[in-house]
């Protein structure tokens, strides 16, 4: 998967090139970066709809290719170093989407399909309860 980045291109068009090839995944994008484990406050999670001219001091192009086999650290230490985006990739748990602090060594691959077979259990758990 390639993502195309450059100014005229919203978070949210990040987000659903991102989430076209990983449907059970979803990046998050903060004021600030975090550390490797480390939750990002959601209090400096930025808008889907924000350009990325209005929020990058640096004004960089470019594509970032994104492999299945790249772990969940390398894709957000990345995102911070190539394009100074701070990047959160999230887990959908039953009907939230949670940070992956503890996941940083999977790669996107693993983590995708574990959140998948979070959504078939949430799914097998409410028909039994019909």
């Amino acid at each position: 998967m390639n993502i195309s980045v450059n100014d005229t291109i919203t978070l949210r068009d990040i987000q659903r090139t991102f989430s076209n090839f990983y449907p059970y995944l979803k990046l998050a994008f903060f004021r600030k970066p975090h550390k490797r484990y480390e939750a990002s406050s959601e209090d400096q999670l930025f808008f889907p709809d924000t350009t990325l001219s209005s929020i990058l001091r640096t004004h960089v192009s470019g594509i970032f290719e994104i492999l299945p086999s790249y772990r969940v650290t390398d894709v957000e230490q990345e995102f911070q170093k190539r394009f100074g985006l701070s990047v959160q990739i999230m887990i959908r748990e039953r009907k939230q989407w949670k940070q992956t602090t503890g996941m940083d060594d999977f790669t996107l691959k693993e983590l995708n399909e574990l959140s998948r077979s979070y959504s078939d259990e949430y799914l097998l758990e409410e028909q039994e309860e019909d």
